[in-house]
């Protein structure tokens, strides 16, 4: 099994990207998944996805990674 990326991000700097990473950490957990990496980023959603790192994330990821 390749490696599992999770992407957060938040609007705001009033939303909480800690609150999105403690709801992945136990959806994993429940699903006996472990999460490799975090992407973080606080931006808003009309920005591009270069911009929002989504290109990143993508240049991150291989065969079987999810």
């Amino acid at each position: 099994m390749g490696q599992i990326v999770a992407y957060l991000r938040a609007s705001t700097y009033k939303q909480d990207l800690n609150d999105q990473k403690l709801e992945l950490l136990e959806f994993a957990r429940k699903k006996s998944l472990a999460i490799d990496e975090f992407v973080e980023i606080t931006i808003s959603s009309r920005k591009t996805s270069k911009q929002r790192r989504i290109d990143e994330l993508l240049n991150l990821l291989n065969d079987g990674d999810t």
